[in-house]
């Protein structure tokens, strides 16, 4: 006996809604078709088993659709008799994935039903044929849509427009006109990064400032999206964004690599103004894509000198909190251990921490503040190509690669004249843009008040990570071997709840390094 021949009203159904484009995450169109599917439902006698939304995922772009897939194992696993929708374009728009279903339901013999065409009649070669016709017309139909998405974007791209999508943060829903509450954060942002700070110092300061993203429809479990919702800045999303070539007016689009990988190139002058300079973007770009730059992961405890102090051996020293031991704590009658740095290197060094970092500050604050500190520590700023020559450069060769383009569409010059053409352009372009980024570039120091007083009151206040940066900057201590036991001259504190560290500042190495 086949599922055909049971009584209409034992089938059990499963009504499948999608809709490809939602970005506003309202979910109207889904909730028409699953009305008016529940309705064909009650029509035929059938129980609704699941209603399976998949909101604003395309079926034509070829990526997952859980839902989707949750219904096959559904239908293969004998859950359901039939299936629901609107038409055949919700269920399918690619050939391979209309004739894997074809397969599946004439094998499993599962009655299916659209709103809009009617039945799947095949039982009959001309009811299969049919289907598959439909299926051939459906991709057709998408291919000339997106064939006509990508010619506007194109236009787009030739025009330097907004091409769409969410807001940007820093900019209007136009994708043009500045936010200035917004963008003011980006600059910040650009110069701090510019100046030394981390991402993740950056990411506090927004925190407390109150600086969220722009608020977005983040997609559910149930694939349905959210409330618009704005978070606290986290610093992979920060870097994303400081990333982004639109803040200094310039237009990128994405290429697609041979071996399937994405990337971002820059077009050309963008419609819009930019937030920051494309000097300061580049600064900014060169810098967060350096390799060599430095960043702490994890909830681990964070050391001012690990990394950074060095064993008289050489190698670096890191930060343990198992310590130094045996210190008093009267306080708690008892005895506690102190955080230390310590060489790997087993009978090497070991210092208290929080005693050589206090030592290694106080160096550093007197040293910032001579009078001469400016001219110990940074380089003169040499002269340098004006920036309105190095803008004209750089505008003159992207009109060069879109004439090289205009070239090849005409037929005036042959393929491989073009990619070499182009190639030679863009490696001017990127010499023009490192010269940018490398004259702009700004020491971790040029932004303190070197050579004041006022550095004792602005070092506490510091992040963690910008002093690190400064002491790296600055100098290279080296933790020499030290006597076992009290230090000559060494009296307990008077302050019972003090540690009373031999600290020997005897046994430390400064050398100061040359300007940069």
């Amino acid at each position: 006996m086949t599922l055909s021949s049971l009584p209409a009203s034992r089938l059990r159904v499963i009504i499948y809604c999608r809709i490809s484009s939602d970005p506003e995450g309202v979910r109207a169109g889904v909730e028409r078709q699953e009305r008016d599917c529940r309705k064909r439902a009650d029509r035929n006698g059938w129980d609704v088993v699941l209603v399976l939304v998949e909101n604003d995922l395309s079926a034509y772009s070829g990526k997952p659709r859980p839902k989707y897939e949750q219904m096959l194992e559904m239908l293969r696993s004998g859950e359901a008799d039939a299936v629901l929708a609107l038409s055949p374009k919700r269920l399918y728009r690619q050939i391979k994935d209309a004739f894997e279903f074809f397969d599946l339901i004439t094998e499993r013999d599962i009655r299916v039903e659209t709103i809009n065409q009617g039945r799947f009649n095949l039982s009959t070669a001309e009811g299969r044929k049919d289907a598959r016709r439909a299926a051939v017309d459906a991709q057709g139909e998408s291919e000339e849509i997106s064939e006509r998405v990508l010619a506007a974007k194109a236009d787009a791209v030739t025009q330097g427009l907004y091409r769409g999508g969410p807001r940007p943060f820093g900019f209007a829903a136009n994708g043009v006109d500045i936010v200035e509450d917004e963008a003011r954060w980006i600059r910040f942002a650009t110069g701090a990064i510019i100046g030394g700070e981390s991402l993740r110092s950056i990411c506090r300061t927004l925190a407390e400032q109150g600086v969220r993203t722009v608020p977005r429809r983040f997609r559910q479990e149930d694939g349905t999206k959210g409330e618009p919702t704005s978070r606290e800045w986290k610093p992979e999303e920060l870097r994303k964004m400081l990333l982004r070539g639109r803040n200094c007016g310039l237009l990128e689009v994405t290429v697609k690599e041979k071996d399937g990988s994405k990337r971002s190139e820059i077009a050309g002058k963008a419609a819009w103004e930019g937030i920051v300079s494309e000097e300061e973007w580049r600064t900014c770009v060169a810098i967060l894509k350096d390799p060599s730059r430095r960043t702490t992961t994890g909830n681990g405890r964070v050391w001012l000198g690990s990394g950074l102090y060095r064993c008289f051996c050489g190698q670096a020293v890191r930060g343990s909190s198992t310590g130094v031991g045996g210190v008093r704590k009267a306080a708690e009658g008892g005895r506690t251990h102190r955080p230390a740095y310590r060489c790997d290197t087993p009978r090497h060094v070991i210092r208290d921490a929080p005693a050589l970092d206090s030592y290694i500050e106080r160096v550093v604050v007197a040293r910032l503040s001579r009078p001469d500190a400016a001219e110990l520590h940074l380089k003169p700023v040499p002269s340098a190509e004006p920036q309105a020559d190095l803008d004209a450069r750089m505008n003159l060769l992207r009109s060069k690669l879109d004439n090289h383009t205009e070239d090849y569409d005409a037929d005036r010059i042959t393929r491989k004249q073009f990619l070499d053409a182009t190639a030679k352009t863009r490696g001017r372009l990127n010499e023009l843009a490192a010269k940018m980024a490398g004259r702009a570039s700004s020491s971790v120091l040029a932004s303190l008040p070197l050579g004041t007083s006022e550095m004792e009151t602005v070092w506490p206040g510091l992040h963690l990570d910008k002093r690190r940066a400064i002491l790296d900057a600055l100098c290279t201590v080296t933790i020499n071997r030290a006597r076992r036991g009290r230090p000559p001259g060494w009296k307990p504190p008077t302050d019972p709840n003090e540690h009373g560290s031999y600290f020997d500042a005897s046994t430390i190495s400064i050398d100061w390094k040359p300007p940069q």
